[in-house]
């Protein structure tokens, strides 16, 4: 018994050294057509699981959330599946050796401890809570997955109304963590402050949630999200009457799917969401990318019926040869006509492979196909639609009108829409509304948002004034 005890505890302060040795940040350089990038990992740890972000400071993003980190027997993966990055290495000393895979692309990567950047982000809440946080696990036996998320409610044992929150595209953890803004925790604490129980999950294969996230389509996370809404309801502590789902961007477009079908949601909240189809976004989103980089108006018109052709195309991919070859070569036009300083940033074969990776992912196909308006006719319970008027994703006006529209053809009695100018997609303060702002940002959202959401949420509760009501 006393060897037992003794390897017992051996092994549990190997396992700590171990862990101590992999947990962090981690830095190096990658060479790209004769770029250098700095890429970092910075990799926490929870109980046994691991988990990271990534950093590219160099292009100014930061945060970037991964799907996959493992370590065992001093080799380490990463996985980025909504990135097309897989990078995988050996502990060998103060070092990592590896490689960084990007879109089938292999790049030699070692890597070497550094410092963490640090964001000032002063709306991110920091513990102890004046709640309680219940780590909970959603089980869909359809798809064989578990989804993990956290459960946030007020003390006691009355049955609270409740919120869902529904991420944005992209492999998501619970936060919807960016840059170091987590949106959704942000949100999600104000709301629980003030009396609402809330739910936010980590997407399919991304945090502690299991399943493929690159396999999946807009479909998958709506019965991901439908499977969430079914778990509210069975919760004692939950009032099954008052469900009430927010999506942010084309989370909004999976909220108004829910609710088309599900009669139990109580109303809607639409942070950013789309009102056009899918394809319209991506074109709008391109010409906006386009017109920051100073490219002349014929071209981009140019450029944008090229991508059009391309997206109609893929919309009906079936995966043949013919049809792979003929993206390949649609590709390829369209590196051609360019202009020449953007090609200068990337050789045609990495633009061409990075692309086609991209473009052939059932989510993003699945996204284009999608028309938003066919879910808001259906829905039927409140909708409170908002937007940055200076959203470069997803346009305020055009989508906030198609929204409007929608809901009038479908005769729903009770929807608001509002329009926040100096407010970006993440609905902060901005000056620009790019996204290579986000980054620079301390504000997570805007206090007006989430005023505006918690005034809507509680008059649909039927409260008299929200302010009295609040639990400080």
């Amino acid at each position: 018994m006393r060897k037992f005890f003794t390897l017992t505890i051996a092994i549990f302060f190997a396992n700590i050294l171990f862990a101590q040795n992999i947990i962090g940040s981690w830095s190096g350089v990658l060479n790209v057509s004769n770029t250098k990038l700095q890429v970092v990992f910075n990799i926490t740890q929870q109980d046994s699981s691991y988990t990271s972000t990534m950093d590219s400071p160099d292009q100014g993003a930061f945060g970037l959330p991964t799907t996959r980190t493992t370590f065992a027997d001093n080799k380490l993966e990463i996985v980025a599946t909504g990135l097309g990055i897989y990078y995988q290495g050996i502990l060998a000393g103060d070092s990592i050796v590896g490689s960084f895979n990007q879109g089938g692309i292999s790049f030699p990567l070692i890597l070497k401890k550094a410092e963490k950047v640090q964001f000032n982000r002063p709306q991110t809440p920091v513990e102890p809570y004046p709640y309680t946080n219940e780590e909970v696990i959603i089980a869909l036996k359809k798809d064989n997955i578990t989804l993990s998320g956290t459960l946030s409610k007020p003390y006691g044992d009355r049955h609270h109304p409740a919120i869902i929150l529904i991420s944005g595209s992209g492999p998501n953890d619970r936060d919807e963590t960016i840059f170091g803004h987590k949106p959704f925790l942000v949100l999600s604490d104000f709301l629980t402050r003030n009396g609402f129980a809330v739910i936010r999950y980590d997407k399919r294969g991304v945090g502690k949630s299991t399943g493929e996230y690159n396999k999946a389509t807009i479909r998958d996370f709506a019965n991901d999200a439908a499977a969430v809404v079914d778990f509210a309801k069975s919760r004692k502590d939950i009032d099954p009457a008052n469900i009430h789902v927010i999506g942010h961007s084309e989370g909004g477009v999976i909220a108004a799917m829910l609710a088309s079908q599900n009669p139990n949601i109580r109303s809607v909240v639409s942070m950013a969401g789309p009102g056009v189809k899918g394809l319209e976004i991506v074109q709008d989103q391109n010409r906006v990318s386009m017109q920051a980089q100073k490219i002349e108006p014929e071209t981009i018109d140019k450029l944008l019926e090229l991508n059009r052709e391309i997206l109609q195309g893929i919309m009906e991919w079936h995966g043949t040869e013919n049809e792979r070859t003929t993206l390949r070569n649609q590709l390829g036009v369209l590196w051609e006509q360019l202009p020449i300083l953007v090609k200068m940033k990337m050789k045609k074969d990495v633009f061409v492979r990075n692309n086609y990776n991209a473009l052939v992912m059932p989510g993003y196909r699945s996204f284009l196909s999608i028309d938003p308006a066919e879910y808001w006719e259906k829905t039927k319970c409140p909708v409170f639609a908002i937007n940055g008027e200076m959203d470069t994703q997803v346009l305020a006006e055009k989508n906030l009108n198609a929204i409007r529209n929608a809901l009038t053809n479908g005769n729903n009695k009770s929807f608001e829409t509002k329009s926040y100018p100096k407010l970006n997609h993440l609905f902060q303060e901005c000056t620009t509304g790019y996204v290579d702002e986000y980054a620079k940002i301390e504000q997570t959202i805007s206090p007006e948002v989430w005023e505006d959401i918690l005034a809507w949420l509680q008059k649909q509760q039927g409260e008299s004034s929200s302010r009295d009501l609040r639990t400080k």
